[in-house]
């Protein structure tokens, strides 16, 4: 008989409510609730997915959970995981999963005391299009891969006011965004970013950036540039295209992914063209929370685990100390991976 987890989601706002409604999806999983200080969102959000409001996370702790989807901003990430751990709760960390490497350090510490799982919420590895693209390179579609490109240009429409800001999201949009793209493109490649040199938007004070450029060169030679931008005007392009010595590969991420080789071009997508951009990331976000429950389920650690979040977050760290110092910065041995 398969065991029934009870699961909750703490944060009752936009990422929150993909969660919870992704929980429903699953099967064997009672979803408790969603906890949120401001009733507002967690009422309606609560009696949608069939659960129970919560005004905090430790109200929530304390109903008995085996995991709690964390989807709060990054400011209180380290103690809400703390709180789950002391709990036996397992957790599945939003990214970014912290604002310093310090934060994600004493988090996966804490898990780890616990013995609790910490996943990092990477969506990215559970699209079909980036599935594809990882089996791919591994197969050798392209041969070797040589240089990679990974861009991402959001509307504003989509960015919260505390994403820009740095004492509670730890930066801009590289905080937000570029974990993203460092992770996948890692991911894919099956190498770790050694070095980071960039170019990032002058701010000051709290304020984070809306736009800027990485290179970077991973531990097999491969190399890599990483756009990132917050913008006025609708837009929503997320794309990797990795060029090898032998062929290419452009992902458009909730679309498509297209490979050339030769003269040989194919192109395979992977939605319908009536699913609207929810429904299309939604697909995602259901296999990343499968993957969470199987792990507890099994007794195994999730992928990507908490280490994966660690990475990402010590990659932007470095890009924004490159971009001060008009340098390459070079990654420590464990922060690859």
């Amino acid at each position: 008989m398969t065991q029934r987890l009870r699961v909750g989601v703490a944060g009752a706002g936009f990422i929150g409510a993909v969660h919870a409604r992704a929980y429903a999806q699953l099967a064997d999983v009672e979803l408790v609730g969603v906890a949120d200080p401001i009733a507002a969102k967690a009422v309606p959000l609560a009696a949608a997915t069939g659960c129970r409001p919560f005004a905090d996370h430790a109200a929530l702790l304390r109903e008995g959970l085996d995991i709690i989807s964390v989807c709060l901003p990054p400011e209180p990430h380290l103690a809400v995981a703390e709180a789950a751990a002391a709990a036996g709760t397992h957790v599945l960390m939003e990214k970014p999963i912290a604002r310093t490497v310090a934060e994600a350090d004493a988090m996966i510490a804490a898990c780890r005391r616990a013995g609790v799982w910490l996943m990092t919420g990477f969506t990215h590895h559970f699209y079909p299009e980036m599935r594809a693209a990882h089996r791919l390179i591994r197969e050798g579609a392209i041969g070797r891969p040589l240089t990679l490109l990974d861009s991402m240009s959001i509307t504003h429409a989509f960015v919260l006011p505390w994403y820009r800001n740095r004492a509670i999201a730890g930066g801009g949009v590289f905080m937000c965004n570029a974990v993203h793209g460092f992770d996948r493109a890692s991911w894919v490649l099956g190498q770790p970013i050694t070095a980071v040199a960039a170019l990032v938007e002058p701010t000051t004070g709290d304020q984070g950036e809306d736009y800027g450029s990485a290179l970077a060169r991973f531990a097999d030679g491969t190399q890599g540039t990483f756009f990132q931008h917050w913008g006025p005007y609708r837009t929503v392009t997320c794309e990797l295209l990795v060029y090898g010595d032998e062929g290419m590969l452009h992902v458009r991420s909730w679309d498509s992914i297209e490979l050339l080789r030769g003269e040989h071009r194919t192109i395979e997508r992977f939605y319908s063209p009536e699913q609207s951009l929810a429904e299309r990331t939604m697909r995602g976000m259901v296999d990343e929370l499968a993957e969470m429950v199987t792990a507890v389920r099994t007794g195994r650690a999730p992928q990507p685990d908490g280490t994966a979040g660690r990475t990402s977050v010590a990659l932007v760290q470095a890009v924004y100390q490159a971009a001060a110092e008009r340098c390459w910065i070079a990654l420590a041995p464990e922060t690859g991976g």
